[in-house]
């Protein structure tokens, strides 16, 4: 009798899975789907916003999850993507996705970490990237580069321009939205979070900006420049949860607004990142942040190896350093490993 008992409870356990209720609800879909990591296709498009109010030209490229059957083309530039769907219908799989917004690189634009876009896309995320007006590869404009305090405004002037534009405003689940960036991004995130830059003397934070920027701001420019809004806060309580790869700036901002950070953060950086120094930036935000967890790269991988890979055209004019690697690092598979965490990482927290 006994024994029979215990055959029928095993039988019976899956079952009972389904029928128990877990408290806030139970996803499914996150225990038995498999992370997409090299999607074959996305939904693409385009919006030209213009913030108004800041005169700010903010070009968006928003990815999203696409049907089986819908056609797309090779996409062309100096990085590898995936086969687009430009403009194609967004799935009916699901009747709302979570959005996640991206933030690119000090000189990057919405391009650089297409590879996680794409993949987040292929993962059910509707994925939003723009470039930093003034603060672009084929725009920079010193001023701009040297005030990124305006960069998480872009982040909630386009995260305002999605959550109405027509195409997508009925499909996204307002209470799961996340953010993503690389570098000087990743910075970004942390003013969206509830960063806030120390009380450090207008002097100082010119003499850091003359550093950073030496040879790109002259001494008259940091001069005339308005550092004010360094110190206001900029956090967007829609965010909640976030991705930083080797976050940058973690000099001005106070450990004290670093502390009061509640959302989740994922951290990830080299273990010997030469331009964002890892034990002064994203051991720091580890450290400081409640819910932070950090992932360290091992080995030689350098602080670019986030960017896509190359494709022929970009092998052959983008600066080596930007497309190359050490001899020991594969960077595709380390934006496969990267790509999978944050894919498990929204899923957990969105």
């Amino acid at each position: 009798m006994k024994r029979r008992l215990k055959w029928a409870l095993y039988l019976a356990a899956p079952a009972l899975l389904l029928l128990i209720p877990f408290r806030g609800g139970l996803n499914l879909n996150n225990y038995f789907s498999r992370i997409v990591l090299e999607p074959q296709k996305t939904g693409i498009t385009t919006f030209q916003f213009y913030d108004e109010a800041r005169s700010r030209p903010l070009v968006t490229e928003v990815w999203y999850p696409i049907d089986k059957d819908a056609p797309a083309g090779a996409a062309t530039g100096v990085w590898l993507r995936c086969p687009e769907a430009r403009d194609a219908p967004l799935s009916l799989s699901k009747q709302k996705y979570p959005l996640i917004m991206i933030s690119h690189g000090y000189g990057g634009d919405r391009y650089n970490i297409s590879w996680l876009a794409e993949v987040l896309a292929a993962n059910g995320f509707i994925v939003a990237a723009m470039d930093h007006w003034g603060n672009t590869w084929n725009n920079k404009i010193p001023e701009l580069s040297a005030t990124p305090w305006e960069r998480p405004k872009d982040i909630t002037y386009v995260l305002d321009q999605i959550l109405e534009n027509s195409l997508f405003k009925d499909r996204i689940d307002r209470n799961r939205i996340g953010f993503a960036g690389y570098s000087l991004g990743g910075a970004t995130g942390l003013w969206i979070a509830g960063a806030q830059a120390r009380e450090i003397q207008i002097d100082q934070l010119k003499a850091i900006c003359s550093q950073e920027l030496e040879g790109v701001l002259s001494a008259d420019v940091i001069e005339g420049l308005d550092f004010t809004g360094a110190f206001q806060s900029y956090r967007d309580p829609r965010v909640s949860a976030m991705v930083v790869m080797a976050p940058a700036l973690g000099c001005i901002f106070a450990e004290s607004s670093l502390e009061e950070i509640e959302i989740p953060v994922y951290i990830v950086a080299p273990e010997k990142d030469a331009v964002v120094p890892t034990e002064s930036n994203a051991r720091v935000f580890a450290k400081k942040i409640a819910k932070a967890s950090l992932k360290i790269l091992p080995g030689d991988a350098t602080h670019y190896v986030f960017l896509n890979r190359p494709s022929l055209m970009g092998k052959r004019f983008l600066n080596p350093k930007y497309a190359e690697d050490p001899a020991r690092i594969d960077r595709s598979q380390i934006h496969r490993e990267v790509a999978h965490s944050t894919v498990t990482f929204f899923n957990k927290h969105l």
